[in-house]
């Protein structure tokens, strides 16, 4: 993914959502962590507060209060400043006491809501490798649910407060929520009614993850997928001369 990035001129230009939870990058990547930051990309955090059961607000906070402090105090020890205030929940959760304690850590972007789409998530882990993950679906036991048909596909960038979170009107707030227009890869349909109906601006946000490179049953990166991945890239680019941005300078682009 960082070679594709490297040939469209596009380092620098992304964010990078770690799950320290469950993955440990500090300790599995770091070269990795000190070369996203090193060539000007943002780093956030991809907190799947669901692969914990952290149902409670003292739970959630318990878990992003480590995460972060990990992360940041990664990047300390190796001589970086680094301030991580972009998060994404896992599976694109969302709940009041989650952002209650996004609130209280010092996190002001985030990006979970999916407009026009319901679904149902959680992700749990009881497989073999090379990805033992899956994701509960409708009816499944404990799955969640997640209601965001409200919100339009043209909906820019808002500012919320943690209850408030689907009001896609509102100016003030804690957090600015950059909502996705698709995942995994890009759904041409959908950024095509996004750009259509939402000039002069628009805000197309793609949440793909590395393992969408990866064969699922080798665990292998395919040659294949990565050229895929640069197809609907460069498609998007040529389509809507669109410029890509991190997460981190939305806020300064939003109208008041």
């Amino acid at each position: 993914m960082r070679g594709v990035h490297r040939q469209l001129s596009a380092l620098g230009r992304t964010t990078w959502m770690i799950n320290e939870l469950d993955f440990h990058w500090t300790q599995r990547h770091p070269d990795l962590l000190l070369d996203l930051v090193d060539s000007g990309e943002c780093i956030g955090v991809h907190d799947h507060l669901d692969t914990h059961y952290a149902e409670s607000y003292a739970l959630a906070l318990d878990l992003i209060r480590q995460s972060k402090s990990t992360l940041e105090g990664f990047y300390r020890r190796e001589g970086r400043s680094v301030a991580v205030r972009s998060h994404r929940n896992g599976c694109a959760l969302q709940s009041e006491a989650w952002y209650r304690a996004l609130k209280d850590v010092g996190y002001s972007e985030v990006s979970d809501v999916w407009p026009g789409v319901a679904w149902s998530g959680r992700m749990v882990c009881d497989g073999p490798p090379p990805n033992p993950w899956r994701r509960l679906e409708a009816g499944d036991l404990g799955a969640i649910a997640m209601d965001n048909l409200m919100v339009p596909l043209t909906a820019l960038p808002w500012r919320h407060d943690p209850a408030n979170w689907l009001d896609y009107h509102s100016r003030s707030g804690s957090f600015v929520q950059v909502p996705i227009t698709s995942m995994p890869l890009i759904d041409r349909q959908r950024f095509e009614q996004a750009a259509d109906n939402g000039r002069p601006l628009a805000f197309l946000l793609v949440d793909t993850h590395p393992y969408d490179m990866q064969d699922p049953s080798t665990g292998e990166v395919t040659p294949e997928r990565l050229q895929k991945y640069k197809a609907s890239l460069e498609w998007v680019r040529q389509t809507f001369q669109a410029e890509f941005i991190r997460l981190d300078q939305v806020d300064g682009l939003l109208p008041s």
